[in-house]
């Protein structure tokens, strides 16, 4: 009998599927693969195709409403005319014991879900191929033979690796060509040698276990060997093997697969389960298991735990001027420089974002941790260099404590949180730890932010103005206008306040356009009224800039209130600084040949490059206030102050000293060849109407002459950046 002759095209399948997306791509494939495919939408629809079409094949999905895949198999095996029909199953169970059972209702094999269509094809060929066969040696009243010829047939169609072993003798009468690719040797080394003797085999737990099983006359169900063939590589196999009586001898069909791709796969699913994807750090699932064990030990030790929760300071702007490439470098290298600090009992773990979490098991005593964030902090000084730039960076840390904070992961998290956030409003690279009161911080954040939606609507955020006056004429010759917020409850919120949540918010392009507007709009009234002309300065924000199309904005404005464009200037804050590629650049261009003026604020509290000054196309450098505060008694501050005036001279650029507030430091300025003047000295910011009056009146040479009644006294400044808070 010739057993290639058999033709398995137009066979007849049934699916047994109650998803009906299942069974339109299982449909697809077995009819491109040219057979007929008849489906039924559960198992009792299934029972009664079977009946009817007496189909070749049955593919029968196991998870299914009524009757299951096992309870319809079983029933199929009871009906005469079903019984001899194969049955694989189709399942996404990964229990072993569920597989046993599949066996055990009368199943010839499973395909697991989701599916290789290859597989899937490979396995039903192999079946039908069988059924073919016993069919004809049915007719034929031949009775089955072992011999190779047959057995070479089912082998070489069969993608797992197939041996024969004759249970009587213990002996191994044939194996296939995948046996001898998958574990290695010559096939002469498998023949008439037991399973437990085959070298690939003979160390494997569990080999002779399946072995004396056999031998007792009883299958063996999906056994995993991790193993090595003869290369001594490491691979992972499926066992598997039934039993069958030929001419009154049993004999063991055993089933090896290869499913070390599997196992791989299943291990970096596992992997990614529990890490991040960019970094490789554990993830939240990870920390939250691991915070959870640590807690347990330290309840039983009289141990504490910290949480310190790590976030990077300016890291938006780092993504906004130079791309999320380099951003993710960033973090990569953040992350190992974390890493790097720590103990190797010490858990690392990136939550999304800029945002790390660092746990601490089983720590002494408050300084312990309070050395760790110090470590911690001091690792991110040193600049990163990535990809031709220099990149600084700092981290701000909130911790929490068990007991004290929470005694459960989502507890100490969020008191960290609370304490992160709480350094960021301190400053940047700093630390705290969690405080009852900041719970009273926190509801009135979330208060804020909810506030802030309405706030435009109903008119809470105004525009105050505060003047600029010029050295030698000591005349107005600027405005700046700085928002404001009047909130019906808390009263005045400060800028450094709630300009950080519009950009929480996503609102801080839509609120800076309007600040822009309005500030125009006043600069052209006051025009109007007779007023002299002078420039208005609008701080503009590192998100308006980069992602606020920030030249068609400009452009818009300037023609809706016909501002002559040379009385508008727009304010950079130096965050910008940190970029200097040609994108920044023609921005900046761009607005240059609008004809509105340029200047960078807040010069020397960020990452100061001075290469940059000579490439940005800037009028003037705005010195901060910070600077101020040591004028004239500090030597070091007075000559900071002095070398960035004398720097702007240099570059042919005018410069403007903000936080103005004693006599002292106005006379200190004045002697060094300051441009422009800034301050409470001369006038706090005031509103729209006030600022009329002030540029009414003309010169303020009285303060120069006079000083004012706080002369030599410290007060506190009011301005604050309208856009972005440094």
């Amino acid at each position: 009998m010739k057993y290639d002759a058999i033709d398995l095209r137009r066979r007849t399948i049934l699916i047994v599927d109650d998803t009906p997306a299942n069974l339109a791509v299982a449909v697809q494939y077995l009819e491109g693969a040219d057979f007929n495919v008849v489906v039924a939408q559960d198992g009792a629809e299934g029972i009664e195709r079977a009946q009817l079409v007496q189909p070749d094949l049955i593919l029968l999905d196991v998870m299914m409403a009524g009757l299951d895949g096992f309870q319809t198999c079983s029933r199929l095996k009871d009906i005469e005319s079903t019984r001899d029909i194969p049955v694989i199953f189709m399942t996404a169970l990964s229990d072993p014991s569920d597989k046993v059972k599949a066996f055990g209702v009368g199943a010839v094999d499973y395909v697991n879900k989701p599916f290789a269509v290859e597989e899937l094809l490979a396995r039903i060929r192999t079946h039908l191929t069988l059924r073919a066969m016993q069919e004809q040696l049915i007719v034929q009243n031949t009775r089955l033979q072992v011999s190779e010829l047959y057995y070479r047939r089912l082998f070489e169609t069969a993608k797992d690796g197939i041996l024969l072993l004759d249970i009587k003798s213990g002996k191994i009468s044939s194996v296939n060509d995948s046996v001898v690719n998958m574990l290695g040797y010559s096939r002469e080394q498998y023949i008439n040698k037991s399973l437990s003797e085959v070298l690939p085999l003979k160390n494997v737990p569990g080999c002779r276990e399946a072995f004396a099983k056999l031998q007792t006359g009883k299958p063996v169900s999906f056994e995993h060997w991790a193993m090595k063939n003869e290369e001594e590589k490491p691979i992972d196999i499926e066992f598997s093997a039934s039993l069958y009586q030929v001419d009154g001898t049993t004999i063991a069909q055993c089933n090896l697969r290869d499913i070390s791709a599997r196992k791989q796969a299943e291990a970096r699913i596992h992997y990614m389960a529990l890490h991040d994807a960019l970094t490789g750090l554990a993830n939240r699932t990870l920390l939250q298991d691991r915070l959870s064990q640590a807690i347990s030990v330290a309840c039983r030790n009289k141990k504490q735990v910290a949480v310190l929760l790590l976030d990077l300071d300016l890291f938006k702007h780092i993504n906004d001027s130079l791309g999320h490439q380099i951003g993710d470098s960033v973090l990569q290298a953040v992350a190992m420089r974390l890493k790097a600090s720590l103990r190797d009992s010490d858990t690392v773990a990136r939550l999304g974002g800029d945002e790390f979490v660092i746990a601490l098991p089983e720590v002494a005593d408050r300084q312990e941790i309070e050395d760790v964030a110090q470590k911690l902090i001091a690792s991110l000084r040193e600049p990163f260099q990535l990809e031709g730039h220099k990149i600084h960076i700092c981290g701000s840390i909130g911790i929490g404590q068990y007991p004290t904070d929470g005694d459960n992961p989502a507890e100490l998290l969020r008191a960290a949180d609370l304490a992160m956030y709480a350094a960021k409003a301190t400053g940047h690279g700093l630390y705290k730890f969690f405080t009852a009161e900041m719970n009273v911080v926190s509801q009135r954040r979330l208060i804020l932010m909810q506030d802030l939606f309405d706030a435009c609507r109903r008119e809470e955020l105004v525009l105050q103005y505060q003047p600029l006056i010029a050295a030698n004429s000591r005349r107005i010759t600027a405005i700046e206008a700085l928002l404001r917020w009047n909130h019906p409850r808390y009263g005045v919120i400060s800028p450094e306040e709630f300009i950080p949540l519009l950009e929480d918010l996503a609102l801080i392009v839509g609120v800076g356009k309007w600040v822009l507007k309005t500030a125009c709009m006043q600069s052209v009234a006051w025009q109007k009224e007779g007023l002299h002309p002078v420039r208005m300065t609008v701080n503009i924000s590192p998100s308006q800039f980069y992602h606020g199309n920030l030249v068609e904005t400009v452009q818009e404005v300037l023609r809706e209130t016909q501002l002559d464009p040379q009385f508008l200037e727009l304010e950079l804050t130096e965050t910008l600084s940190l970029d200097a590629s040609e994108a920044s650049i023609n921005i900046m261009r761009q607005l240059k040949q609008l004809g509105v003026g340029l200047s960078l604020d807040d010069f020397g509290t960020g990452w100061s490059s001075l290469s940059y000054l000579t490439r940005f196309p800037l009028d003037r450098l705005k010195i901060d206030r910070v600077f101020m505060r040591g004028v004239p008694t500090d030597p070091v501050a007075g000559a900071l102050v002095s070398g960035i005036i004398d720097l702007t001279r240099n570059l042919g650029m005018a410069c403007i000293v903000e936080g103005i507030e004693t006599m002292e430091q106005l006379r200190f300025l004045e002697a060094r060849g300051c441009s422009e003047f800034q301050g409470f000295l001369f006038s706090p910011a005031v509103s729209a109407s006030e600022c009329s009056a002030l540029m009414r009146g003309g010169k303020f040479g009285s303060v120069f002459q006079q000083g004012s009644a706080e002369q030599g006294s410290s007060i506190p400044s009011s301005k604050n950046p309208s856009i972005s808070p440094q």
